[in-house]
C-alpha cells in the first residue's frame, strides 16, 4: 500500500540543504580516556603530537596525546546520518524520510531505531511493523519472540527452546564447569599428599560431598598406584550420589584382584547406593572366565536380592574352554575340539593347532549364593531340582498375592 505523507517534499528539501553542507571526506572518532568522544577530521598535528581536529559541528579543537585513548575511523555517510538525524523534527514523516535515506545509503543497521520511534508516533504504520518483524497473530501485532513465547518457547543460544530444555542445558553447562573445577582442586590436593600438607589434603578430600566431584575422583583413582591414597579416594567417591560412583564400585567389586577390596566395594554399594542394579553381575555369570562367574555369584550373595535366584540356577554348572594342559584341576567333565574349527570331538588335531578342552565346572560360590538367597535350601548342583523349587516358589507367591486381593 502506498502511503501519502503530508509535507514530505518540505522535509526532503530540508534534508537536501543539510546534506550538501556536509563535508563528505572521511572522518575519525577520537575516544577520550575520560569516556567522551570527539568526531571530526584531523587538520594538523602539534609539535608534541597533539591532534588538531575540525569537528563535525565546525569547531576546531586540540587534543593532547594523553587525553586520547584511541582513534576510530568513520566514513562520511555515517557523519551525514548523524547530522541529518539530529537536525530533522521528531515526527512520523521525518523518521520515514530518514529510514528511506538510510536504506539508499546502505546504512540498514540504523533503520530499526527510527522504525521503533515511528511506531510510537504512528502505531498504524504496517510497513514499519512488518520490517521490525511484527506479525498478525490472533488479531494482534506481535514479534516472533512474543508469538513463540505464547507457545512456550524462548530464544536461547540462537534457537527457540522450551523452558525445560533451557534448564537442562544450563545444568549441563554448570555440570561441566563444576567438574573442571574439581579436577583442578583434587589434582592440587593429591600433590599435597606427598609433602608436609598431607594431613590437610586428607581432610579436604575426605570432606568432599559434591556429586560433581565424582568424575574427577574416578579419573585420579584409575591412575593411582599408592594403595593408601586409592583407599582414601575410593571411600570419598563411595559416599557421593552420582551414577559414576556406583559404576566404579561395581567395577572394583568384580575386577579388583584383592578380595578384601572387592568386599569393601560391595559394602559401600549396599550402604550408599540402594537399590543396586543386578544387571552387570548377572551378565558376568555368563563370563568365559570361571573365576569371574564365581566373583559375580559372591557379589550377588552379599547384595542379597532374591531376583538373582533364576540366573544363579542357570550358572550352577558352566562350560569353559581351555587349551590342553591349561585346564584347572577338580571335579570336571571334559570334551575335546580343535581350535581350527574343524569337526571332531576328540582324537588328533590337524595342522598343529592346539586342542581346546570344553570343561563343565561346578561353581561353589554360585551354590552358596543359592543356599543363602533361598533361605537355606540346598539341592547341590542339581539344576532341575533347583528350578522345580524356584517355580513352586513363584506359584506360591502368585497364589498368596491373589488371596490378599
Amino acid at each position: 500500500m502506498i502511503r501519502t505523507i503530508p509535507h514530505l517534499s518540505n522535509l526532503w528539501a530540508i534534508a537536501y540543504v543539510l546534506l550538501i553542507s556536509i563535508d563528505v571526506a572521511w572522518a575519525d572518532v577520537y575516544e577520550m580516556k575520560d569516556g567522551g568522544q570527539v568526531a571530526g577530521n584531523l587538520i594538523d598535528r602539534g609539535k608534541d603530537g597533539e591532534y588538531v581536529v575540525e569537528t563535525t559541528e565546525g569547531a576546531v579543537v586540540t587534543l593532547t596525546r594523553k587525553q586520547v585513548r584511541r582513534v576510530v575511523s568513520q566514513d562520511a555517510k555515517y557523519l551525514e546520518y548523524v547530522k541529518l538525524s539530529r537536525s530533522l523534527p521528531d515526527t512520523a514523516d521525518a523518521h520515514r524520510m530518514i529510514i528511506d535515506w538510510c536504506k539508499e545509503s546502505k546504512l540498514n543497521k540504523l533503520t530499526d531505531h527510527h522504525r521503533r520511534r515511528l511506531l510510537e508516533l504512528d502505531p498504524s504504520d504496517e510497513q514499519a511493523r512488518a520490517s521490525l518483524g511484527f506479525q498478525q497473530h490472533q488479531g494482534r501485532w506481535l514479534t516472533q519472540e512474543e508469538i513463540m513465547a505464547q507457545r512456550g518457547f524462548v530464544r536461547y543460544d540462537g534457537a527457540y527452546r522450551t523452558v525445560q530444555d533451557i534448564a537442562l542445558r544450563e545444568n549441563e553447562k554448570r555440570r561441566k564447569t563444576e567438574e573442571v573445577d574439581w579436577q583442578r582442586k583434587i589434582r592440587l590436593w593429591r600433590n599435597w599428599l606427598d609433602d608436609r600438607r598431607s594431613a590437610e589434603a586428607v581432610q579436604l578430600i575426605s570432606e568432599i560431598n559434591d556429586p560433581y566431584a565424582a568424575p574427577a575422583l574416578v579419573k585420579f583413582l584409575e591412575k593411582e598406584r599408592n594403595l593408601q591414597v586409592r583407599d582414601l579416594l575410593l571411600e570419598t567417591l563411595a559416599e557421593l550420589k552420582h551414577p559414576q560412583a556406583a559404576t566404579t564400585l561395581v567395577n572394583f567389586s568384580l575386577n579388583n584382584p584383592d578380595r578384601e577390596v572387592r568386599l569393601q566395594c560391595l559394602d559401600y554399594l549396599i550402604k550408599y547406593h540402594q537399590p543396586i542394579s543386578l544387571r552387570t553381575y548377572v551378565k558376568v555369570l555368563k563370563h568365559r572366565d570361571n573365576v569371574m562367574v564365581n566373583r559375580a555369584a559372591e557379589a550377588l550373595q552379599e547384595i542379597g536380592n532374591p531376583e538373582a535366584l533364576s540366573p544363579l540356577i542357570d550358572s550352577l554348572i558352566t562350560t569353559h574352554k581351555y587349551k590342553n594342559g591349561d585346564a584347572p584341576p577338580g571335579d570336571i567333565t571334559t570334551s575335546f575340539s580343535s581350535d581350527s574349527g574343524g569337526g571332531g570331538g576328540g582324537g588328533l588335531s590337524f595342522g598343529g593347532a592346539p586342542k581346546i578342552r570344553k570343561i563343565d565346572q561346578k561353581n561353589l560360590d554360585v551354590r552358596q549364593a543359592l543356599v543363602e538367597l533361598s533361605g537355606g535350601q540346598d539341592f547341590e548342583y542339581n539344576r532341575k531340582a533347583w528350578r522345580r523349587w524356584y517355580i513352586n516358589q513363584q506359584v506360591r507367591e502368585f497364589v498368596d498375592a491373589r488371596r490378599d486381593k
